[in-house]
């Protein structure tokens, strides 16, 4: 357990860690603070306590921050089946959470894959997200048709189809985590983005078993189409990209680091676009995860944007 989520550690002193069985499933999440609700859902391939940065900025904003293991990720379980990733069920847990925790309507704010499942939430269950806040994250829609047409994209995408081979699983597995460890946070923990209980808490994240299994899982259940780059769109095109985005009827703010390699700028205009109502802040100095590498930057923004917002009182009961 890292400091991030000891309870009466000096770095998230009202940190709480609980669990909720739900479907036969248990899931794993932190809390903190009171007030309006704030889902916070994290990409791959992190973890809860990988908010951790954000959170000790949020504390004191009279928000009750949730922050839970998404399916297959560190304390929850994780199903051995790769349908059971399919992204209906991932939307799904996210309902069936939000009933468990008496929310009606709740704030929500996704990051890469957590990003994607937050605007996939608004699309399907409009009346339970107040407002979203994406970092660097797409509806899936969106993604689909640049993998499609910006040929750019589609060269950076080539990782999901890396992901999905077997090579994955020789790459990526519990026994290989200090090599891991170095090729996903070796460059932040130089920058002293991270610290010694970040790292204890992805090591325990991913050497647990079956870990990788499941987190590869869903990008193998994933409904993207990603052709090679030198390969023409076939046709029929896949489902989620058979006509044109549906628009994001909530209220959006865009938190874009524009060094960031899995997404070209390009994205944070198309993302704007598929929106009624949508603020792009783009931070030059950031990457893929600008909550890390901005985090007071971002927690400013994200406190000032939810509280422009507040959810109704019929829906706070």
């Amino acid at each position: 357990m890292s400091g991030a989520d000891r309870p009466g550690s000096g770095a998230a002193p009202l940190l709480r860690s609980r669990s909720l069985h739900i479907d036969g499933l248990e899931f794993h999440h932190l809390e903190q603070g009171e007030g309006p609700p704030l889902l916070l859902l994290h990409g791959f391939p992190d973890h809860a306590a990988a908010w951790r940065p954000l959170l000790e900025r949020l504390q004191g904003s009279s928000l009750r921050a949730l922050a839970p293991d998404l399916r297959g990720y560190r304390a929850t379980s994780a199903p051995t089946a790769v349908e059971d990733y399919r992204i209906e069920r991932l939307v799904g847990d996210l309902v069936a959470l939000l009933d468990a925790w008496g929310l009606p309507q709740a704030h929500v704010c996704g990051h890469d894959w957590g990003g994607v499942l937050a605007f996939e939430l608004a699309r399907r269950f409009p009346q339970r997200v107040a407002s979203l806040v994406a970092l660097n994250a797409p509806p899936p829609a969106v993604l689909q048709q640049m993998i499609w047409h910006h040929p750019g994209q589609r060269a950076a995408s080539q990782y999901i189809t890396l992901l999905r081979s077997p090579a994955a699983d020789q790459l990526f597995h519990e026994s290989a985590v200090d090599a891991l460890i170095e090729r996903f946070l070796g460059e932040p923990r130089r920058r002293g983005l991270l610290d010694d209980d970040d790292i204890a808490a992805y090591r325990d994240a991913w050497s647990r078993p079956g870990a990788w299994r499941s987190m590869l899982a869903w990008y193998r259940a994933a409904p993207f189409v990603v052709p090679a780059v030198d390969t023409p769109a076939p046709a029929p095109i896949s489902p989620v990209d058979a006509a044109p985005p549906e628009p994001i009827d909530c209220p959006v703010l865009l938190i874009w680091g524009e060094r960031d390699a899995v997404f070209v700028p390009a994205m944070a205009d198309a993302i704007a676009a598929a929106c009624r109502d949508c603020r792009v802040v783009r931070l030059a100095e950031a990457g893929h995860v600008p909550h890390r590498d901005e985090p007071d930057r971002c927690a400013s923004l994200i406190r000032d944007f939810v509280h422009r917002h507040p959810i109704a009182r019929t829906m706070e009961t």
